[in-house]
């Protein structure tokens, strides 16, 4: 091989090496996609919901969900403050905190002050609780209206409250429904006790937590009072009016996380039950 040719084959190739290295430049993305930062607020006394771990750490179903619809979104990453049920709320409406989570259950009045987004991601299983003496007599809203039975009065900006509303809409008899502002739960359980009032619409966990374990606030009342599943009620992430672009990220990511069955599984860890189930459960 001549010189000449030499040279013309190694400039071949040095030309190949560029072309390969230009291209591969090409490809590398000029810069780093941009996170930004999601203060997601949980309140710290709703086990087994919302709640902090022998660590300190955020901890219950509502944080395992929004730590798995965080892992689908790339260009966020959520940060977690435990604080009060009230905060929560003050927090979120105050822009303090750009989204919140305790079992919150959609109602018109929320949503004025609130985002709600389009997907909910978790079931409640909410009920009645009554004096086991009295399940087949009050167990039920259909039961409880045609007995003429006593319910504790709900707020007016609850979920429970628009259910008991609903089902007066379209039955007769009736439900006597009184509105209240909140008061301790350990309380209502024990006016049901008493005869006070006949039946007191709450959530399993609650009820499991302060009758059933032994040292709930109402353990004495285990085996007098009873929990009746009466249907599932949707809960959501509650986010800062501002947030749109947050909360339609949001929706997206969610859907992938209940259809892999990763959301099911998370509430057979928390709740020993798969709730979604729950979802299409007519109330009655």
């Amino acid at each position: 091989m001549t010189q000449t040719k030499w040279f013309k084959r190694i400039a071949l190739l040095l030309g190949g090496t560029a072309a390969i290295a230009a291209a591969l430049t090409l490809q590398k993305p000029t810069t780093a996609q941009a996170v930004t930062t999601v203060k997601v607020a949980y309140a710290t006394t709703n086990y087994p919901i919302t709640y902090q771990n022998s660590k300190k750490q955020g901890d219950g179903y509502d944080v395992a969900m929004m730590k798995a619809i965080d892992k689908q979104l790339p260009q966020y990453k959520f940060t977690y403050t435990g604080t009060s049920d009230d905060d929560v709320l003050i927090g979120v409406k105050s822009g303090k905190y750009d989204v919140g989570v305790k079992n919150i259950f959609y109602t018109a009045d929320r949503a004025k002050t609130y985002l709600f987004p389009k997907n909910y991601f978790g079931v409640s299983d909410s009920g009645f609780v009554v004096r086991t003496k009295d399940k087949a007599k009050f167990g039920g809203l259909g039961k409880l209206a045609k007995n003429n039975g006593k319910l504790v009065p709900i707020a007016p900006q609850n979920g429970q409250y628009a259910v008991i509303a609903d089902y007066n809409k379209k039955h007769t008899p009736k439900i006597k429904l009184g509105s209240a502002d909140t008061f301790v739960v350990s309380d209502a359980l024990k006016w049901v006790n008493e005869g006070r009032y006949d039946a007191f619409f709450a959530i399993r966990p609650m009820f499991e937590a302060n009758v059933e374990k032994s040292n709930g606030a109402n353990a004495d009342l285990k085996g007098k009072l009873t929990y009746v599943t009466l249907g599932g009620i949707k809960t959501y992430p509650l986010f800062n009016k501002k947030e749109t672009k947050l909360a339609a990220a949001y929706d997206k990511a969610v859907k992938k996380v209940i259809a892999s069955g990763e959301a099911a599984k998370l509430s057979e860890k928390y709740f020993g039950q798969d709730n979604f189930k729950l979802v299409n459960k007519a109330f009655k």
